[in-house]
């Protein structure tokens, strides 16, 4: 995915308001019981989601007021304790109010946990990190419904795009709930695989677009309104992206429809298309199904060059088609390497960005998909980032280990890719891939480890791997 620790910590105090004025027309949040339906999957894959219904998962009714770029937000949150230890609150994270975003605001309007009205803590100057007290002990295994109105402001007009429009439980991990506020990359959310349903009320002369799948698509008396209600599966987070004088299209030839959305250059969005049907059939039959029931690109401008959610994607279809069968192969891939197989994203990049900048190779290097020599060509995009290496680190180096955002690029996009490379030509590329596929299905929509990786790779060949995997990954050191 194209995604510092605070030494200060500041405390905000947001009192719970215990008789809210809630607008008359206000969005009733979605029935839980749909949190299985199948609309999100393929055909045959929408048991995926049964293991979910143990694990936290999200009930989200949101109105977005696109004259006002005002976001009203209901979250009923089924939080289950999966640590290994009882929890006495959680850590919600907001990461619209993350510096990224330049300025968003997202405010908690109120707050109930069981029914009952409480009060959380902001614990950071940018307010991404929501304390929030249970009332309780929540042992292992146990839980509670935390239910939480709140207001996002986001800056639009002709268009929107709204990542994580909603509290995220935060990932606890062995040091505890994760409070990071990464800022060295692109990447700065990190989160797990949960199941949720959405409604969403939308003006209805936008073209609109989300992850998951709608359920229902209901439009009001007037016509100025369209609501969906949207399920997901298991997926990392949700994103709403909306824009006037959007057309879309289907592309044919993967075992999913892909579907492009784009507002002009309508060209560069077909070949976009093409690409992302060669790309995603490569992917599939080397790495393991696609579990959704159809992919989604955005082709617009896009300053990073692309970005990656589960099922939907956005790739910047300027300049030349090299450039974009590159960004399109990287995107792609995310939807293996972070969308299925996962990853802690601040302190373990590499396992998303190297294995897709690595991904992509392999892709040009066995269907020579754009000439006979695109697999040297897209190589030589990746050197331009390896080729600014000044500080060679270990992969495993947290995001606050990296001097700068060239540092971190250079290292994770350059030299992890580099890596991945040298080991496919010590083993062989077919036991590579075998074992990434190994790694990608082990992982399966969890968090996927440097050791997970290591092994499944270590299991496909007889040549002892464990001092690279030391020098480099910081694993397999004896």
């Amino acid at each position: 995915m194209l995604r510092l620790l605070l030494t200060l910590v500041v405390v905000i105090t947001i009192v719970a308001i215990d008789a809210p004025v809630h607008a008359q027309d206000e969005l009733t949040l979605p029935d839980e019981s749909l949190f299985t339906d199948p609309v999100f999957a393929r055909p045959g894959m929408a048991g995926v989601a049964q293991p979910y219904l143990n694990r936290t998962r999200y009930l989200l009714a949101i109105d977005l007021d696109s004259a006002t770029g005002q976001m009203r937000g209901q979250a009923r949150i089924l939080f289950v304790n999966r640590a290994y230890v009882a929890v006495d609150r959680v850590i919600l994270r907001l990461y619209q109010n993350h510096p990224k975003h330049g300025g968003r605001r997202t405010d908690v309007l109120d707050l109930a946990v069981n029914g009952a009205p409480t009060q959380g803590q902001f614990l950071d100057t940018d307010r991404t990190i929501f304390s929030v007290p249970l009332g309780a002990v929540v042992q292992p295994g146990a839980g509670a419904t935390i239910d939480m109105r709140y207001t996002i402001s986001v800056e639009g007009g002709g268009f929107y795009y709204v990542s994580e429009p909603y509290p995220i439980v935060a990932v606890f991990d062995a040091s505890g709930w994760r409070q990071d506020v990464g800022t060295n990359s692109l990447d700065y959310a990190y989160t797990e695989s949960a199941l949720h349903v959405v409604k969403l009320r939308v003006s209805a002369n936008y073209a609109t677009y989300f992850v998951g799948m709608p359920k229902t698509v209901e439009q009001s008396p007037d016509g100025s309104k369209t609501t969906y209600t949207i399920v997901t599966g298991p997926v990392r987070n949700f994103i709403i992206v909306q824009g006037r004088g959007w057309r879309d299209m289907t592309i044919s030839g993967a075992s999913v429809p892909i579907r492009i959305a784009f507002s002009g250059r309508q060209a560069a969005a077909e070949e976009i298309g093409q690409i992302a049907v060669a790309a995603f059939n490569f992917y599939e039959n080397q790495f393991g199904i696609y579990p959704y029931a159809e992919l989604d690109i955005v082709s617009m401008v896009f300053s990073s060059g692309g970005e990656e959610y589960p099922n939907i994607l956005f790739i910047n279809n300027e300049r030349d088609s090299v450039y974009r069968r590159f960004i399109t192969a990287h995107e792609v891939g995310h939807q293996w390497f972070y969308g299925i197989a996962g990853n802690d994203t601040l302190n373990n990049a590499w396992l998303d960005e190297s294995m897709t900048q690595y991904a992509g190779y392999l892709f040009y290097k066995y269907t020579q998909y754009g000439g006979a020599n695109s697999a040297e060509t897209y190589w030589a995009s990746i050197l331009t980032w390896y080729n600014r290496l000044q500080t060679v680190r270990p992969l495993n180096t947290p995001m606050t280990g990296y001097r700068d955002f060239n540092d971190f690029m250079s290292n994770i996009y350059g030299g992890g890719a580099v890596f991945l490379r040298e080991l496919g030509e010590k083993i062989g590329d077919q036991a590579m891939m075998a074992g990434m596929k190994a790694y990608v299905q082990n992982v399966y929509l969890g968090i996927g480890t440097l050791e997970q990786f290591y092994l499944s790779v270590q299991a496909q060949t007889t040549i002892d791997l464990s001092d690279l995997f030391c020098q480099r990954v910081g694993v397999g050191c004896r």
